[in-house]
């Protein structure tokens, strides 16, 4: 199943495979580049050690957790995490995160990334998938829905971004 390939809506290729070592740096740049929008992560920079991203990547699988990456003519286009609860009674159920560069958005990379992270966790006896997702962002919303998800919670002004505003925060599940 992964690696895996497919297109675009405009026809290129997309290239889905699991994150290694040497992918650090584009990652760190990837989700620093969608932080500073300011409009969807709880941060507004990622600013890390490229070793020890590198680290963290190459471990993983060991964890039992999922990085994918989707790669579109070569370059990264967008991301998920999957990564498993540690806690005893919670082991079931794993965090979701996921982001798509600002030039690839509206291109179907979410949504092939989405759906091979969820067979993915399926075949690999995660039971229950969690995200959370700002109540604003209308299209990912509508991709988790499309997918399964139901909104399981509402977290009113739960950020508050540098200028002040106040944003809602939807808590979302789909139980494999």
């Amino acid at each position: 199943m992964i690696p895996s390939a497919t297109a675009t809506r405009d026809g290129r290729r997309l290239i889905l495979r699991e994150a290694v070592r040497e992918d650090a740096r584009a990652l760190i740049r990837a989700v620093d580049a969608v932080s500073r929008e300011r409009r969807f992560f709880l941060r507004s920079s990622f600013e890390l050690d490229v070793e020890a991203e590198g680290a963290w990547l190459a471990q993983a699988r060991r964890r039992g957790d999922l990085i994918l990456l989707g790669l579109v003519e070569k370059r990264l286009a967008g991301w998920v995490t999957l990564l498993r609860h540690r806690q005893e009674f919670r082991r079931h159920v794993s965090e979701l995160g996921i982001g798509v560069l600002r030039e690839y958005r509206g291109l179907g990379v979410g949504g092939a990334l989405m759906t091979t992270t969820l067979e993915w966790a399926a075949e690999n006896h995660v039971e229950r998938v969690e995200l959370s997702v700002r109540a604003g962002n209308i299209p990912a919303l509508r991709l988790y829905k499309s997918l399964g998800f139901a909104q399981e919670g509402y977290r009113t002004r739960s950020v508050k971004d540098d200028q002040g505003a106040y944003h809602d925060d939807v808590l979302m599940a789909l139980f494999l």
